[in-house]
Order: structure tokens, then sequence, then C-alpha cells
């Protein structure tokens, strides 16, 4: 079940355009939904997304994604993703996702875990 949500996660690190479309695929269903507070508006669909995670490539060339934890129930995920360069973690994500048929339909990023101010 959660499977799905290292692998979408794995595709920002991958090294080519087409290994992060195959990952991406294999991750998501139809009419995929993503919201990220890095981006400017949420971002609908296969092609807008991985337009998304290209940019990160170009900016970050070698920078990775990881999920580091995951926990879920009745087809929702929560997930900690580190996003690292050159062994050094740069920022830590929650992210929030809803599943069907054992794929992603929407996920909403924040970044941090939440910290009481």
């Amino acid at each position: 079940m959660t499977t799905c949500i290292h692998t979408l996660f794995s595709a920002w690190g991958a090294s080519t355009p087409e290994e992060r479309a195959a990952l991406t695929e294999a991750a998501i269903g139809p009419d995929f939904y993503y919201s990220d507070p890095n981006a400017p508006e949420p971002i609908r669909g296969r092609d807008a997304y991985l337009d998304y995670i290209a940019q990160f490539a170009a900016q970050m060339p070698g920078a990775t994604a990881a999920v580091v934890a995951v926990s879920s129930h009745h087809d929702h995920l929560r997930a900690t993703v580190d996003f690292a360069k050159d062994g050094q973690r740069m920022m830590r994500g929650q992210y929030f996702a809803d599943l069907a048929e054992g794929k992603l339909q929407r996920v909403v990023g924040f970044s941090g875990m939440g910290e009481p101010d």
C-alpha cells in the first residue's frame, strides 16, 4: 500500500526524464493532483507533475527525495520526506496522500513537520 509514495519521490532523483516518467507512471492514478508549498499553484496531471520535478532536477542536479517514514490507514498515507544533496539533508517535509486502487490520486505537502512555534 505504501510502495507508491516511495516510488513517487524516488522519481525526484532520477537521472533522466524517461526514468522520472516511468517511476511517476508506476505511482500515480488518473487525474493526479499534487500541491506543494513551493509551487505557485496546485499541479494537476502527470505531465504538469513531470514538468515540476524536472525543474527540481535542473535547479538541484544530483539532489534526491526519499520517504524516511510512512504510515497508512483506509487508503490514506502520511509520509515524511527528506530532500538531500551531496548526502546532506536540505529540507524535510510532510505529505498527506489519498489512494485509489493502489495508486496516488492526491498528494498535499507541507514544509517541516508542523512543530509548534
